[in-house]
């Protein structure tokens, strides 16, 4: 490093050094470097890549400074190309050949051998390489990550569970400790958060970087615990789902899953046990992490609370929201049914006014998110759903609610629901139901018309009808129509159609075999046409099976009353 001055008498650094990239660039196209990049370090760092040890071995004979070399231009060696790769054998006739200070070497980005076989989750290469270097553990690699932070943030349990049995992390700022916690719980291992905890109790109640504790990471993640679902409890209130219930039947929980209601458990044991936090403060950090778990729609989570902490039903956010208001805006089914498990506390969360001015009915008013709409095909559908929401929350507030006017003046009942956009939706779903029956119509009549002008007779009992639908597009429908008339005529539309095409596909398949052009011929067409309905029923399989699900339960979705036991002891 020296100084220089410039044109104008300014004094200014000059690196006399090459960055390690650079210079080794450079190194590559000298010429004799060339030869020998090519000659051995391609050659070896292929024989890494597939793990062959003869090959390897061979080059190594020749020039031993090849094993503890950089054979790639970000700086590797072949140590770290076979420990990504996971060829344990390799790395063990490898690591034979080098001294315990070679496993150190870095790439240009600062990552060791170890900090590969851990991003890899090669836990049989990283014992090897712990094995002849002790200290390794202990080397950050990229950005400062080291190798267990690596292993955790891939979800590789058993290779974060190796690395975490080692004494390296009693050494870890907290800082980098918290941040270990809350990725370990965000790669759902939970079991490792349990250990880290156990260690390390102080840390249930400190925050990370992102000014989130460990409990609210877990709150999160709906997703941890069994009974919660991405469609909100739309298919888990099925007929089967019913029976089971009443037959003493547990969905089975897997180990993750346990592990995550034991996680939770032990956090909030952790929390309360702090003899140096205030309850008040306690208590602030526990409501904010409950309405992140409303937000989330973790209503096991939600469950586990308030059996711990019952004061929490009465808790507010800063928009002045219970969780079953949350529950209605957000359109989370099975948290907005923990409320069918309260009486008086119904009645009086019922009664909440937020600081807009709204009161649940308005929220069940406004348009669902868009993740909510996106799990429902079809406007008709969406539809009916806002309606049942509207109907449902009606039932609950006070006669009074429903006429209640916001700050910013608009009537409960004009939102109904969601407006114009909405409105235009309907129309056009309504346009596409009454499609699909003239599309029938038209196909059976056309299928006719063909064989009787291809025959030219009358006679054929196959095909001696008369097809005439008259179909009235011309019907209105009102918010009440999409709770059962549209979604059912929609599955009627979408039925007629295929049907249809079978007809059609029947009698053109026929007026082949009347012709008696072989029956090669005619087996191969009727096998080719055949085809036609199945890849109708492929296409439209999620519409209708959506159509006469939604039918048949959607009904009852919100207004089953689930037996949840929040008051548990």
């Amino acid at each position: 490093m020296g100084v220089a001055k410039n044109g104008n008498g300014v004094m200014k650094w000059k690196d006399e050094n090459i960055s390690g990239m650079q210079s080794q660039r450079l190194t590559v196209f000298s010429s004799p470097a060339r030869e020998k990049y090519f000659s051995q370090h391609v050659p070896l760092h292929k024989a890494a890549l597939k793990g062959d040890w003869e090959a390897a071995e061979n080059l190594l004979s020749e020039d031993c400074s090849l094993a503890k070399a950089s054979i790639t231009e970000g700086g590797e060696t072949a140590l770290h190309v076979a420990a990504l790769e996971g060829h344990a054998s390799f790395v063990a006739n490898l690591l034979d050949r080098m001294e315990a200070s070679d496993l150190e070497a870095q790439n240009n980005k600062g990552s060791t051998a170890l900090c590969f076989a851990a991003a890899a989750g090669h836990v049989d290469v990283a014992k090897l390489l712990v094995q002849k270097n002790p200290n390794l553990p202990t080397i950050s690699g990229f950005e400062g990550v080291t190798p267990l932070y690596m292993a955790v943030l891939q979800a590789h349990s058993e290779m974060a569970h190796y690395l975490f049995s080692l004494p390296a992390f009693e050494f870890w700022t907290t800082d980098h400790q918290i941040a270990l916690l809350t990725t370990a719980i965000d790669s759902g291992l939970y079991g490792l958060a349990m250990s880290i905890v156990d260690q390390h109790k102080t840390l249930a109640v400190i925050e990370d970087s992102n000014g989130e504790t460990p409990l609210q990471v877990l709150a999160r993640k709906p997703s941890a615990f069994c009974g919660s679902s991405g469609l909100q409890g739309l298919w888990d209130t099925s007929i089967a789902t019913r029976i089971l219930s009443h037959i003493k039947l547990k969905t089975p929980k897997n180990s993750a899953q346990c592990d995550a209601y034991k996680l939770l458990g032990y956090l909030w044991d952790s929390v309360i046990s702090q003899e140096d936090v205030e309850t008040a403060q306690i208590v602030g950090n526990t409501s904010k992490l409950f309405f992140v778990a409303a937000e989330a729609g973790n209503d096991e989570f939600l469950v586990e609370l308030i059996r711990r902490y019952p004061d929490f039903l009465y808790k507010v956010n800063q928009s002045k929201h219970s969780i079953f208001h949350i529950a209605v805006l957000h359109r989370y089914v099975r948290v907005f049914n923990l409320m069918h498990e309260l009486v008086g506390v119904k009645e009086l969360i019922a009664t909440y006014i937020d600081k807009d001015g709204n009161n649940m009915l308005h929220l069940a008013a406004k348009l669902s998110p868009q993740n909510q709409l996106n799990s429902i095909p079809g406007a008709a559908l969406q539809m009916q759903r806002e309606v049942l929401w509207y109907k449902e929350v009606e039932k609950i507030v006070q006669p009074l609610y429903r006429d209640m006017k916001n700050k910013s003046r608009p009537h409960t009942l004009r939102h109904i629901p969601g407006g114009a956009r909405k409105l235009d939706e309907r129309r056009r779903k309504t346009d596409e139901a009454d499609g699909k029956i003239v599309h029938a119509g038209d196909d059976a009549h056309r299928d006719c018309r063909l064989h009787h002008c291809l025959h030219g007779s009358s006679n054929s009992v196959v095909f001696h009808f008369n097809v005439d639908v008259p179909v009235h597009t011309d019907v209105r429908y009102t918010e009440k129509d999409f709770l059962n008339s549209l979604p059912f005529w929609l599955v009627i539309g979408v039925g007629s159609l295929f049907i249809s095409i079978v007809a059609m596909m029947v009698a053109f398949c026929t007026c082949l075999l009347s012709y008696e052009h072989g029956l090669v011929a005619a087996t191969a067409l009727l096998a080719f046409f055949a085809s036609v309905p199945i890849m109708f029923i492929i296409l439209k399989y999620e519409l209708f099976g959506h159509c006469t699900a939604l039918h048949i339960w959607l009904s009852m979705v919100i207004s089953v009353k689930q037996s949840i036991v929040l008051l548990k002891v």
